[in-house]
This record gives structure tokens, C-alpha cells and sequence, in this order.
């Protein structure tokens, strides 16, 4: 799904400890590539034909070539390993046109939190808010200093950016991060699902548990306990597809992603997952059991979209823009 094109590397930079850069540049000199906002990403198809997710954090100005980086994983599938040690300057990648379910939103300040290889997306946020002046402050954790990716770029921001190191400066202080955020701040957050849980933590203890000011995403659902889901109190249901003219009888368990495919119905769709956010799809009538991670708590409640890959209907009807 979606437009895809040969790339050729023209870079390779050690960034940190096990962290590696990789500039993918345009063949063809008159021929720029598809435009991107900060918190895009592409999907890289490795040496077994399959794909992986990586953060775009280059300069969105610079349609000559797209910047990644890749952290080594040992218990991985492979696909870092490939990239690491394989892959070459010279060679060529296949990928994805930029596709993008973490984006910035208007706000008076952007508190950015990044731990690990997730200071990808979060410095193209911070860069593009240094290059609009508008406030925001970067907190980025780590392991050691040495495991801490892109600190040159990061030091030419400036005091807006605290970096800590683990065994030398301990944990960042999240309550406090979330506690400065002035009214109508929004925090974005990428890393670690424990760096994600205690961001929640913070904002929930600080502004309750309705608060809707955490922005994050996710590249695996590895570790993320299943929520538990909301039954429809009869054996089917009633699919309506608004805009092919398909009316069909499914049980509740049923995938709605699959089927939709099965009529031949075209419908991006990437990860399968929840996280990727590539099959959100306008609901037109109907309640919905939302079990993504990329829909904010007030657009789930808004039920006027949802993620047929893993979402589930809570009603008799549910029709969709298809």
C-alpha cells in the first residue's frame, strides 16, 4: 500500500553507542521526495522483504533525502542487525513515502520528553519549534552519556534542552516536567514503554485522570497489556461500507480490516497493530471499543473514527466512510 521508491545511502554515522544514522538520498537529482512534517516516519523493507518503522529526523526542508536512525537490537528480528552490519554506503533501500500519526498540535508550549533511540521524532519536533520561536522545553534520558544519540544537534538548542544520563544524574523528575506545563501545554513523549507509563503516571497524579495533555507513539505493542474490552451484547452485528454499498452480518470478534480488504475495499494499512495509525477510518453512525495507542482520548470519545485493525463496535450498526 502506498508509494514506495528505491533510495541509495549516502551516509553512515555512528550517532552513539550502538546507535546508528543512515542518510537515504534521492537517485535521480531532479526528483524530490515526498514531503514530510516532524514525528513522520517511513518503513524501510529489510533483507527478508519485510518492514521496519523508523523516525524521520532529518530537515523537512531538505527534500534531497530522508535521515533515520537505528538502534542495534540484539533480541530483534533481525531488521537492525541488517542495518548495522550489512547494509552499506552505496547500496540501496527500498522504503515508504513518510507517513505520519505523531504530529505536533497547536499549543503554547510543547514539554518533550525523549529516552533512548526515541530522541528521533522529538528532535525534529524541537528543531522545528527553535526554527518557528515557539517555547518548548527537551528533556532526554539515557543509560550512559555515550548511549545518547545526536547530543551535537541537541547542544545547539541551547538551555531548552536537559540531558541526563542515568548512572550520573539519575532519572529525569516527570512530575516536575508535567507539573511546569502551563495551561494548554501538551507533552510528547517517545522511548521506552516504562518512560511512556511514567509520563502517564506524572500527568495523571499532577492534572487526574482525565487529563488528555500526553502525546506518544510506539513502534511495538511488545509489553502493553491488553485493555480489557467492552462486550456487544448480542452474536452479530451490522457492517455498513457507506461508499461501496457493502451491508454485512459479522460476529463481534470479527476483524474489520480483513473483511474489508476481503470485498476488495482499498484501505491503507501497515502495522495491524494499533500503532501506526495508517487504517483510520471516519465512522459515519455508531459506538466503538477503541484498542489503539494512537487515537488521543478526547478524539477516541469524539467516536467519529477509529482503527479497523484492532478496534471493535459496541453497537447493533456501526458504518464506516468505506
Amino acid at each position: 500500500m502506498g508509494e514506495q521508491r528505491e533510495l541509495r545511502v549516502t551516509a553512515m554515522t555512528w550517532e552513539a553507542e550502538g546507535v546508528l544514522s543512515i542518510k537515504l538520498s534521492r537517485i535521480e537529482s531532479n526528483d524530490p521526495l515526498p514531503p514530510w512534517q516532524p514525528g513522520a516516519h517511513i518503513d524501510v523493507y529489510v533483507s527478508d522483504g519485510t518492514t521496519r518503522q523508523y523516525s524521520l529526523c532529518g530537515d523537512p526542508r531538505d527534500l534531497s533525502s530522508y535521515d533515520i536512525a537505528v538502534l542495534r537490537e540484539p533480541e530483534g528480528r533481525g531488521g537492525s542487525a541488517y542495518l548495522h552490519d550489512e547494509l552499506r554506503v552505496g547500496q540501496r533501500l527500498l522504503v515508504t513515502r513518510p507517513k505520519q500519526s505523531f504530529a505536533l498540535e497547536e499549543a503554547p508550549f510543547h514539554a518533550l520528553v525523549a529516552g533512548g533511540v526515541g530522541i528521533t521524532p522529538i528532535l525534529a519536533f524541537a528543531e522545528h519549534l527553535a526554527r518557528e520561536a515557539q517555547p518548548f522545553r527537551l528533556t532526554y534520558g539515557g543509560r550512559t552519556e555515550d548511549s545518547m544519540a545526536f547530543r551535537t544537534r541537541l547542544g545547539g538548542l541551547g538551555d531548552r534542552v536537559q540531558l541526563l544520563a542515568e548512572d550520573r544524574d539519575g532519572r529525569p523528575d516527570l512530575e516536575e516536567v508535567v507539573r511546569q506545563l502551563p495551561e494548554g501545554g501538551l507533552v510528547y513523549v517517545c522511548g521506552p514503554l516504562a518512560l511512556l507509563r511514567a509520563v502517564q503516571a506524572a500527568a495523571e497524579l499532577v492534572h487526574g485522570p482525565d487529563q488528555d495533555i500526553v502525546r506518544f507513539e510506539l513502534f511495538s505493542r511488545v509489553g502493553v497489556e491488553p485493555a480489557e474490552a467492552a462486550s456487544l451484547d448480542a452474536d452479530n452485528y451490522e457492517l455498513v461500507l457507506a461508499r461501496s454499498g457493502h451491508t454485512l452480518r459479522l460476529a463481534p470478534e470479527a476483524n474489520i480490516l480483513d473483511v474489508v480488504l476481503a470485498l476488495g475495499v482499498d484501505v491503507e494499512n501497515d502495522c495491524r497493530d494499533g500503532i501506526c495509525g495508517s487504517c483510520i477510518t471516519p465512522v459515519l453512525a455508531g459506538t466503538v471499543d477503541h484498542r489503539d495507542l494512537v487515537l488521543t482520548k478526547k478524539e477516541q470519545a469524539a467516536m467519529n473514527q477509529m482503527l479497523i485493525c484492532c478496534s471493535k463496535p459496541t453497537c447493533a450498526r456501526l458504518e464506516l466512510d468505506l
